[in-house]
């Protein structure tokens, strides 16, 4: 009986470049997937980096969702920016 590596090995000896190129996006796409399913195992900045090169490298937008968890959006967001950081933006230094 052979192994499921064994018969992807056959089965990605068999394929095209431009067939080869799908697996390998989609098996990219697999890894950039697999930590972010899980809330327990966040996106470390390491692998947002490396999610970012490889996206770059192809020439492709970059996936939604790569910080989901890391930051929560205060309360308070839409509100007006107090004067002395209005005047930060008006008058830089």
């Amino acid at each position: 009986m052979t192994s499921i590596r064994e018969e992807l090995d056959r089965k990605l000896n068999n394929l095209s470049p431009e067939q080869l190129n799908s697996v390998h996006q989609f098996v990219e796409s697999l890894e950039h997937q697999q930590p972010s399913a899980n809330p327990d195992y966040p996106l470390t900045n390491e692998d947002i980096n490396r999610i970012v090169e490889s996206y770059r490298r192809e020439n492709k937008p970059l996936p939604i969702g790569l910080a989901k968890g890391q930051f929560t959006v205060p309360d308070d967001f839409n509100e007006p920016l107090p004067d002395e950081i209005l005047d930060l933006f008006n008058n830089p230094a």
